[in-house]
Formats: C-alpha cells, structure tokens, sequence
C-alpha cells in the first residue's frame, strides 16, 4: 500500500500502491472533493472519496461531538442506474463529514473482481487517519515533497533516454534541471538541520502555474549563503548555466557549433555528480537524527521493494505516458 493525503493536509488513507490517483491527470478536473482512485491496469470501476466540514455537512453530529467524533463507522447504500452501479459510504470522523463510492459499470454486477474490488475499497475505507488542524499544513507539504521526489526520479528516465540517443540539448537541459533540484532538496535539508525542524520550505520544491517562484540563479545564490556549495561551484555553475541559455535559446542565430554541445552535456553530467554528492551527504547528516524529511520519525530512507514501486508508481504519476510506464504490480509476472 502507499499513504495518499488529501491536497490540504485534512486526511490521509493508504491505497495500493497499483491504483492511480486521478484528480492531478484528467485534465477537466480540480484538486479537490471528489478525489478519485483506480488500478493503473485494466480498470473496471472508479473509487472517489471526498471530505467536508462536518459542521456543515452535519451539523447536528457536530454539535453532539464538539470534540470530534472519536470513532470511525460507515453507512452503506446504493444509488445504481441502468448504465452505472454505485455503492456508496457515508462517515464522519472527527471534525470531517465523508463521503465514499465506488462506481462500475451496470453490465458487471455480480462479477467476481467487483467483490474483490470493494473488499479493497473497504480497507481502504478503514485506512482514514484525519490529520490533526495543527499538522495539516506539515502534511499537505510532505505531500509536495513526495511529489518533488517523484518529478525527480521520473526525470532520471528523460536523461537516460538522452544519452542513449546522443541527443546532447536535451542532456543538458535535464542535467540543469537535476542540478537545480539537488540543489533545492539540500537547500530544504540544510535548513532543517539548522532550525532543527520538521518545516519545510516548500518554495523550493513547488512553483503552481502563476505563482512566481524561486529562480534557478537565486537557487545558486542561497545554497552559496548556505554553504551548500563554495565559491568555485558557485563560479562554474554560472558558466554552465550561460552556455545552457546560450545552447537553448541562440543555437541557430550564434556561432556554437554541434561538436561544442558534446563537451557542454560532459560538463554538465560532471557536475551532476558534484552535486548529487553534496546532496547525498546532507541526507545522511539528516538520516540520523528525528526531524526533516530523512529523519527518522519521516522513514523516507528505506529502500525496500514496496518503497521502490512507490517511487516508480509517483515517476509513472509524473510520466503519463506508455514509453516510460513501470511495473508497479506486486503480482509476479
């Protein structure tokens, strides 16, 4: 199973990690209720939960629980058609009204694998952990972050593919971008390892669409505040990112040669590594202590297998597309 929270932090619940979550990929829709869940593979039907607050959905619960309701149960019902059967959930859990189905098409009631998918549905049903008011917004940051490593992980495909094809502007576009991330994640360390804090600066893992967000040469300048790097990277990463602008924007109207974007993308891979390094190092600075996103109390060290198709199951997220699509099943094939 992987934990999935809702985008404000209120909620979290654990699907497997095989199911998809579409809000963030059908393009007509927002983040926000309803939030809905299907396997990857072969879909036969569609999970949606969705929270409200309960003094409004419910305020007769909520004025008869002004502490919350302590336990988690769920009403069943039905609400079927000629095209779609809908089995739906209905709970309230602390301050939060809850509302779940899980929608399939009419033709396949009483099929086998509906019965197998609501036995899943109803786990995770049982899953919901409502997140305290005071932690919402370290939640929904952790969030961010989970996504951050999933965009970073998926971008380690691009640049395979890059230098298996020799495709030299596309090295070094994406090396940029991994040097520029590195960078944020240890900027995002070392400020924990300094506060001694669980905050995140989400501003260097996340830039919404509109939002004017932290540049790449402002990133160069706070890990040099910082110490992240010394004054010679700082120095050479500069260079770099001239003769990335150079490549990228003036290839045709400068006098930069094909031959020169092979020595440019070996620079860049060089200092990839560089980087990569200092940020290794933080991680394990931070690893052993109990605050941050290495810390101990976070587990976002472990390496096991359901880790690793966690992290494929988030780059598969990113991707989109079939071309780079991983195996996330736990079933053998």
């Amino acid at each position: 199973m992987k934990h999935w929270t809702e985008p404000n932090g209120i909620f979290l619940i654990q699907v497997p990690i095989d199911w998809q979550y579409l809000n963030s990929v059908l393009k007509d829709y927002e983040e926000k209720s309803p939030y809905g869940f299907q396997p990857y593979e072969d879909p036969i039907g569609c999970f949606q939960l969705s929270c409200y607050p309960l003094s409004k959905l419910a305020p007769s619960i909520a004025k008869a629980n002004p502490n919350g309701v302590k336990k988690l149960s769920w009403k069943e019902s039905r609400a079927d058609n000629s095209d779609f059967s809908t089995h739906l959930f209905f709970g309230a859990y602390f301050d939060q009204a809850l509302i779940g189905k899980y929608i399939y098409d009419a033709d396949l009631e009483g099929d086998k694998r509906i019965a197998e998918q609501l036995a899943i549905v109803s786990k995770i049903l049982y899953s919901v952990v409502i997140v305290p008011k005071s932690d919402r917004k370290l939640a929904a940051d952790l969030d961010k972050f989970d996504r951050f490593t999933g965009s970073l992980a998926a971008s380690h495909d691009l640049l395979y593919t890059a230098i298996d094809a020799g495709a030299c502007i596309e090295i070094i576009a994406i090396t940029a971008n991994q040097i520029d991330a590195y960078l944020r994640l240890s900027l995002v360390i070392a400020k924990q390892l300094e506060k001694k804090t669980n905050d995140i600066e989400t501003r260097y893992l996340f830039q919404a669409d509109g939002e004017k967000g932290i540049m790449e040469r402002k990133v160069f300048e706070d890990a040099l505040k910082s110490q992240i790097i010394d004054v010679e990277t700082f120095d050479s990463l500069n260079e770099l990112y001239n003769l990335r602008n150079r490549v990228i924007h003036r290839y045709i109207i400068s006098d930069i040669k094909s031959r020169d974007l092979v020595e440019i993308a070996g620079r860049y891979l060089s200092a990839l590594e560089i980087i990569r390094l200092i940020l290794r190092d933080f991680e394990q600075k931070q690893a052993a202590v109990p605050y941050g996103v290495y810390g101990t109390k976070c587990s976002k060290t472990s390496v096991g297998d359901d880790a690793i198709r966690r992290l494929y199951a988030s780059a598969n997220d990113k991707h989109l597309i079939e071309k780079y699509k991983k195996n996330v099943s736990d079933r053998k094939s």
